[in-house]
């Protein structure tokens, strides 16, 4: 009988990542994962009980390749832009790891509980808005839910491929919006910027046209 050959555990790992960054997480199975390996699927159900066992390790693994991408804004001011323009760039990068980590099926759940099940650390950036910016918890998290919910989806547009952004381009949108979002807190303009749209031609239509914004004039 030939020698079974040695593997080790962070090498059956590093080819299931393979295979996902290749072609998605529901291609990891044992035959994929040994043909990376170039071995035969015994060692990885020696050091794997199954492969839900393995599934999860690469789970964690995506993970902490996610939170080296986000250690990076530590080094940055303001850390809070870095961390989104590191979010954007890890969509970019790696793809398939953000699909996994953050294209999760949540069952059409509201924001906060969606918050809880995606592996994002929410309260570190409410912490370095109210640190960096002065500004209140309710103020923070305000911020916070309007700012996350604009870079996932330019996240998702990366990781799905429909778009591509430079650095440029991801410091120049995201700064758009926070500067937008800083005018709403500081006016306390959360009541024009909650304006439903009605019909034109009823009375409060024609209300609303009046009070529009006339982008002609300066500021």
């Amino acid at each position: 009988m030939p020698a079974v050959r040695k593997v080790s555990k962070e090498q059956i790992i590093d080819a299931a990542v393979e295979v996902l960054r290749d072609d998605g997480f529901s291609a990891i199975n044992a035959r994929s994962v040994a043909k990376k390996l170039g071995c035969s699927t015994q060692p990885i159900y020696f050091s794997f009980q199954n492969m839900e066992e393995l599934k999860t390790a690469v789970k964690e693994r995506a993970a902490a390749c996610f939170g080296d991408y986000m250690a990076d804004a530590e080094q940055f001011h303001p850390a809070y832009k870095r961390r989104g323009m590191q979010w954007v760039k890890f969509a970019q990068e790696e793809p398939m790891l953000f699909q996994l980590l953050f294209m999760q099926d949540t069952h059409g759940v509201d924001l906060d509980t969606a918050l809880r099940k995606i592996p994002f650390d929410a309260d570190t950036d409410i912490a370095i808005i109210m640190q960096d910016y002065h500004a209140t918890q309710a103020q923070a998290e305000h911020l916070f839910r309007q700012m996350w919910i604009y870079t996932y989806g330019m996240c998702t547009l990366c990781a799905a491929k429909v778009c591509a952004f430079t650095e440029r381009e991801i410091a120049l949108r995201l700064g758009e919006i926070f500067q937008g979002m800083i005018f709403v807190l500081r006016a306390d303009k959360a009541r024009e910027a909650s304006v439903r749209p009605v019909a034109r031609d009823s009375a409060d239509g024609r209300e609303l046209q009046r009070n529009s914004p006339d982008l002609s004039r300066g500021s």
